[in-house]
């Protein structure tokens, strides 16, 4: 009998105990639903609202589960939004499928916003319609679409038979000219061992690229030589290899000489002339 009670009585404890608790929890449980650590991240409305990394991150999602065309025009989205990595992305994964005729628009978008990558599947494409030419002419491309059109080119020269100058060049290399491979610009060089002697050049070159990041070059450059008390006619010749990291810079290796001075050995940096305006503003 006491036994009986003494269940009873535990018994009504517990329900007492959880007739308190139950209010607590239940709000607990639907602040940590609502909070979104056990709800997966709504994507697709996300990337409806024009969130670019929500389209990206959908895409990722639905290629992992297999299904690539849902996946697409997930990234089709953020490509309309002007994401070119997802244009390349949704390019590819459209050709991988044999859809060309929905492949070209990203694809397209990618090479006019001068991706190397892009480009190169572009070129694929051309070739699997059967347009060699077009295929060739974008193979061409895009070894050189994404260099600078404009750097500002440093460098250093040195004499063979002593001293040497400071060179400070500005490049000009537009896809119009030869898909970058015909360059013009002008030249200083001012001569270390004589200070009053500067050279002035203009120049035109030409680079012919073996990869997106490898290009033997050589130019002619003519202009004068400046000194205190008189000017003399130049002109002058050299040649060398560029080695490319994409469109931020290059550097430079190559030997010259000139009718005003001796054979020398040359080291330059370029940078595109943006890159090169904002790191001159950091310093000053």
């Amino acid at each position: 009998m006491d036994t009986s009670v003494a269940q009873q009585g535990l018994l009504h404890a517990a329900v007492r105990w959880w007739v308190v608790l139950l209010p607590c929890v239940l709000p607990a449980c639907a602040t940590l639903s609502s909070s979104g650590v056990e709800t997966p991240p709504d994507l697709a409305s996300r990337c409806e609202a024009h969130e670019l990394s929500a389209c990206t991150a959908w895409g990722d999602q639905l290629l992992g589960e297999g299904r690539w065309e849902e996946a697409a025009a997930a990234y089709g989205r953020a490509c309309q939004w002007n994401d070119t990595t997802a244009c390349l992305t949704e390019g590819r994964l459209r050709m991988e499928h044999g859809d060309l005729d929905r492949a070209e628009p990203p694809l397209r978008k990618s090479y006019e916003a001068n991706n190397v990558e892009g480009t190169q599947i572009l070129a694929d494409l051309s070739a699997a319609r059967g347009d060699e030419a077009g295929a060739a002419r974008l193979r061409y491309e895009a070894l050189s679409i994404d260099k600078s059109v404009v750097e500002l080119v440093m460098g250093y020269r040195f004499g063979m038979t002593g001293g040497g100058g400071l060179t400070v060049d500005l490049n000009v290399q537009p896809m119009a000219m030869l898909a970058r491979r015909l360059n013009v610009g002008a030249n200083v060089t001012v001569s270390t061992r004589y200070s009053s002697r500067v050279e002035l050049n203009g120049y035109v070159g030409y680079q012919h690229f073996l990869s997106d990041w490898a290009a033997p070059y050589a130019r002619l450059l003519v202009g004068s030589q400046l000194s205190s008390r008189t000017a003399r006619p130049n002109v002058g010749a050299e040649a060398g290899m560029k080695f490319f990291s994409g469109s931020l810079a290059h550097l430079g290796l190559g030997v010259g000489t000139s009718s005003v001075g001796s054979t020398y050995v040359s080291v330059e940096v370029g940078l595109d002339w943006v890159l090169a305006l904002m790191i001159l503003a950091e310093i000053h």
